[in-house]
Formats: C-alpha cells, structure tokens, sequence
C-alpha cells in the first residue's frame, strides 16, 4: 500500500497509560516539525492509521506495515515508547545529546514511512544514567527527556548528605529540592528511578563518637571516627537500619537503593576483633543486609545495592547476601586504554574473574556502574571512548550482568557533550553496533558541513588519550599513596596521577604522551580547516572546538609533567629540573586561561579546586629541589589557596543554602 503520510492518517492508540499517550504526541509532534500534518490521536481508526499498541511490560518492540498502515507494538508501554523513536530515527530524526543543538531534525516536502518490518530487543536489560552533580541535576530535564530518546530505561539520582563534600554527586537537600519536578517527568516515560550514593556516614554521624565510640571503627590501636563504622556492633546494625527506614520511606518511588559506604580507596574498615577476620565487603554487607530487613517491610518490591568498589572490590566470604541485595560493581581501578577484563592486560585482565566471581555470589543481579562521562577521573575532559564503551559493553554483556549505568559527573558544565552519551547509549541497546559510526552520527549533527573534519579531530584525540590512558600497575599503584594529610609530600591523586612511579615506568609515560602530542596536530588541522569552511553550525563547532582544546591542553600539561618528573629520576641538573617544572607551570596556566574564557564564573570554583591539585603535583616536585625557604612558601601558599577554595565551596554548598531555608521563616 501507500506509505504516503498525508492529513488523512490518524494515530491509533486505544491505551490510557502515560507513557502510550506521551509516545503518541511525540509521534505527532515530530511529523509537523518534520513538515508534515498534524495527525489527530484517536480510539479507532476508519482508515489509513499508525496502530500504537502495547503489553503489559517490557522493552522489546516491533514495527511493522498491513493493509491500513503502520503498527508499532511494545511489548509494555516504554517498548512503544522506543518503537516510536525507532521510527523517527528511520525517518532521519537524531538525538545525540540533551541539548537543542544535539538534535536533528529532517526536513522533506513529503513523509515517506518506512515498509520494513522490524523487532528488537536490548542486549542489557538496565541502561542507567547517573546524574552526579548539582551542575547536571539542574540540567536533569533535558538529560531524562533525552535518555528515553536514546532508549535508556534508569535514571540514577547519585546523591551525598551533609556528611560529604557534594565533589561527584547532587546534594541530598538539592534533589528534594526538584524532585516534585523531575520525577513526573521519569515516570511519565515509565524509567525506572534509582537513589542514593556514599550516604552510610549519614546513618551514623560522627557526633555519635563521643559518647558511643564503640559504633566506630578499630584502626588497630583504638576507635576512629574516620572511616566506616563497626558492622559487628549490633547497635551499629540498629541505627544503620532505622536510619534507612526513614531514607526508603522519604522515596517510595525508588527499585534500587545505594547506601555506600564512605568513598576511601582503603583503610575505612574495622580491624576489631570480631570485624578483623571479616574482608572489607563482608563488613560492607552485614550493614546492607541490616537495612535490607528493613527495606522488605517498606518497599518489598525494591532492591539495596552493595557496592563493589576499591577495597571491596571482590566478592563476600564469609557473609551471604539478603535476598533483596543485589551488587553494582565500580572498576575505577581500570585503565581506560582497553577493555575491562581483557586478557593479558595487567591492570584489566584480572578484572574478568572477579566480576564474574561477584555476579555469581549475588543471585538478585548485578550492574556495572561505569566512569565514560566522569568529568573528575579525566580531570575536567571527555576523551572519546567509542572503541572501550563498545568492548566493555560486550563483556559485561557476556559475563551475564543485568545493565550498565554511567556516572555522568564533572566540575563543569560541559560546552559540548561529546560523542560518548550517544555511544553508551547506543551500545547498551545493542553492543554489537559500530563505535566509529555512532561517532560519525554525532558530529554529522554537531556540524553538519564539516562533519568529515570534526570527526578527524575527533579521531585523533582518542588516539592521543589513548597514550594518556594506558597506566600501567605500578602507575596505578601511586594512587594508594595519595592522602591529605600532608598535601604537598603526598598530594591526593587519582589513575591518572602516576606521574612518579619508579623507573622505567616515569620514562615509558614520557615516551607515551610525547607519541601523544604527536598526534595532536592532525586534529588541530582538522579543526583549522573546519572553523575556517563552517557555515550555520558556527557556535556549535566553537563548543566543539573549545572542549577538543580543554582535553589537547591537559595532554600537553600530563606531558610537561612527566618531563619533569623524569628530569628528576635522572638527577638532571638543578637548574634543567627547574626549567622543567616552570614548564609544566606555564602548562597549568594556560588551562587555567581557557577555564577563564570558557567556564562561567559561578561555576567556576569546583573547577578551581581541581586544578589547584595538579598545582599541588608541580609544588610536591619542586619542593624536592627548592631551598628550605621556598619549600615552606609553596606549603603554606597552596594550602592557603586550597582552604580558601573548599570555604567558599562550603559556603556555597550548604551555609547559603541554609540560609535561603531559614530566613523566610524568621520573616513570618
């Protein structure tokens, strides 16, 4: 038959679910702005029709074509949701990130629908989206509305109390804040909400310690108040579980609940004598099973999750999980280079076993929680993923876990968003799809007339940061030294910090981002030629542009680095040493030029402060060569700097919150 869309069709939808009724008007919505009739949305259609139809749940759909038109078929009301957005995407529709200018449009004189007959299903069936920061929960509409798009099915509100330091999650009081406006619009597209994050230190504050000290952890030598409380502690496991009630009560409309424990790479656990013999995710586990107890009675429909991350990171021993307990497993201890778990990798490959020894010790399922769009683990940077997203969503697919979600967090907004969400996303779906294509979809919307060009430089900055990115154990390995109790002997670090690990690791990393910058000026060209023959898409290469200079600029700066830490390991002369460090100086500064230009003042201390710590790296070499004099300016100088930052973070953070609460009170 015909598949000429004029205002004779009508869309056919007898279902009185939301989510049927919101896939309807987007369907209408999008064919006039594609240029076509304002389809009216009926019971029963007379004749030519698209047909909605729905089950009663899953994500599956099918399209295909009959007499009288069209039907799309989802197996539940969110798998026609996708049905129809499958559709659009064979008309020509993109959505390749949240905002307007990561949409395509297609324009045509006359809407052909397509006769091919269709059926999918997702390879994974939990596809989540962490939102991690404040920055990015004010964005939360525009991310939820394009999650759906892209066929993600969770929303993960990643949230700290006031126990914490909001670096990389929402606070708790900002998310009550715009809960009321944002979880219509989850349920409305029938996503699946999950909430919480490092919040155990809320359950026991540490105001409790003075009188109560025995609800805390055993260092070895006495109790601390610093880490994780005591798990074996029965009035631990009371509080623990009462504190929970309330959290589960506060949000009836959560599947998944995550109260981790603190965020320490190691040594936040008990070493008492009746929690010494427990590892640190069985001692994890008694309290998330303490609060699963009371999850059962509250919501029993709903899962907790027990984190497997850092020193946790393997699977319980001694204690048996809840049977509302599930795991989400967190390698951050990865390189980003290759492919979680891939054999022979130092760093990966032993990654395979204990996942897969994890998903088997947890029979209520397991996710993998994923960094792609961790603006803080790639210090303020994105760098493009498309070939790792793709190799590990195949593997966790092949271990058998249930989803993937990824932490969408940063010290910045960012100007463009890069090709990774519309990867993951993609590639949750359906992992077998090719990561260089998605790429290619992104900036032919981006930057429609240059789109070869950006996706050069685009090409070339994954190459580079693939240098950048392949850590080795003994780089990794410098992180464990990392602390804040003396910040210029030890300044904190992440995986990327490796700078001074022993010979010959320091030189390989020189060599490797040196291979690295080599590669840089193709891309440069790239973007030249683009900026110079761009016609409409001016400002969204400009973005594009801006965020490939902030990730070639902290390349640049890795590099100035590493030459001199290895201007040390070499015992260079004093003077070679100091030219160097004022290199990796001049490095810093001119990434703090570009957050200048770039980053709105607002937003800009959190920024500050993570910058400040790669200032704290440069201080850390320098003191090793300075005179005593210079040594104690450059201690008391960063300390200063870095006190000032985290005050007028905290100031922002939660005493101008806090009087934004009160004062209308006091007014009354």
């Amino acid at each position: 038959m015909n598949h000429l869309l004029t205002e004779h069709w009508v869309v056919e939808l007898q279902s009185d679910h939301p989510t049927a009724h919101l896939a309807a008007r987007e369907l209408r919505r999008a064919f006039q702005r594609m240029g076509g009739p304002a389809l009216p949305i009926v019971g029963n259609a007379p004749n030519q029709r698209i047909a909605l139809r729905h089950g009663d749940g899953g994500e599956g759909f099918a399209r295909l074509t009959d007499e009288r038109g069209l039907v799309l078929i989802g197996e539940g009301p969110r798998g026609l949701l996708y049905a129809v957005y499958d559709l659009l995407v064979a008309l020509g529709w993109r959505w390749v990130g949240p905002s307007p200018a990561d949409e395509h449009v297609p324009r045509c004189a006359s809407i052909i629908l397509p006769a091919a007959t269709v059926a999918e299903q997702p390879a994974l069936s939990r596809r989540g989206l962490v939102i991690g920061h404040d920055l990015f929960l004010a964005q939360a509409e525009a991310w939820i509305e394009w999650a759906a798009r892209a066929r993600l099915n969770t929303i993960f509100i990643h949230t700290i109390g006031k126990s914490g330091l909001p670096l990389g999650a929402c606070r708790w009081q900002s998310w009550q804040r715009l809960r009321a406006r944002l979880l219509p619009a989850i349920q409305e597209r029938s996503l699946r909400l999950e909430i919480g994050g490092h919040h155990l230190a809320d359950a026991l504050p540490r105001r409790l310690f003075r009188n109560q000290p025995d609800l805390f952890r055993h260092n070895g030598r006495r109790r601390v108040a610093d880490g994780n409380p005591c798990p074996t502690n029965p009035m631990t496991q009371r509080l623990a579980r009462e504190w929970a009630s309330a959290f589960f009560a506060n949000e009836p409309a959560a599947s998944v609940y995550h109260l981790w424990p603190v965020d320490r790479l190691n040594g936040g656990w008990c070493a008492c004598r009746h929690c010494a013999p427990l590892s640190p995710m069985d001692q994890s586990l008694l309290l998330v099973n303490a609060m699963a107890a009371a999850l059962t009675d509250i919501n029993p429909a709903a899962r907790i999750a027990c984190l497997a991350y850092h020193d946790t990171f393997t699977p319980p021993q001694h204690v048996t999980p809840a049977a509302n307990v599930e795991v989400v497993i967190a390698p951050r201890q990865r390189s980003y280079a290759a492919s979680v778990g891939e054999s022979g990798h130092p760093i990966n490959g032993p990654l395979a076993e204990r996942i897969t020894a994890m998903r088997n010790a947890f029979p209520a399922g397991a996710s993998a929680f994923e960094y792609y769009l961790d603006g803080i683990l790639f210090k303020s940077a994105l760098p493009p993923l498309g070939d790792i997203i793709a190799a590990d969503l195949r593997a966790y697919h092949h271990w058998g876990l249930d989803g993937v979600a990824v932490l969408l967090t940063g010290d910045r907004p960012w100007l463009a968003v890069g090709p990774n969400p519309h990867s993951f996303a993609a590639l949750a779906w359906n992992p077998q799809r090719d990561p260089t294509t998605l790429r290619r979809q992104y900036v032919a919307v981006r930057a429609p007339t240059t789109a070869a060009l950006l996706d050069t430089a685009y090409a070339t900055l994954t190459a580079a940061w693939r240098h950048a990115l392949d850590i080795t154990p003994a780089e990794l390995a410098r992180q464990q030294a990392a602390g804040w109790r003396d910040p210029i002997a030890r300044p904190p670090r992440d995986i990327l910090d490796g700078y001074d690990a022993p010979p010959p690791h320091c030189e390989r990393r020189l060599a490797a981002l040196h291979e690295a910058l080599d590669i840089l000026p193709a891309g440069d060209a790239a973007l030249d030629s683009a900026r110079r023959t761009a016609l409409v898409e001016q400002a969204a290469l400009s973005a594009e542009i801006a965020e490939w200079n902030a990730g070639a600029l902290l390349l640049r700066f890795f590099a100035a680095r590493q030459e001199a830490t290895v201007m040390q390991a070499r015992r260079a002369p004093r003077a070679r040493q100091q030219q160097a460090i004022a290199n990796a100086r001049a490095s810093l500064a001119d990434l703090l030029d570009w957050a200048t230009r770039h980053i709105p003042p607002a937003t800009r201390g959190h920024h500050r402060l993570l910058r400040a710590l790669l200032a704290l790296h440069l201080d850390q070499l320098e003191s090793r060569v300075a005179t005593p004099q210079r040594q104690v300016q450059l201690r008391w100088r960063r300390l200063w700097e870095v006190a000032g930052l985290i005050a007028r973070l905290w100031r922002s953070w939660y005493v101008n919150e806090a009087m934004v609460n009160v004062l209308p009170r006091l007014r009354q």
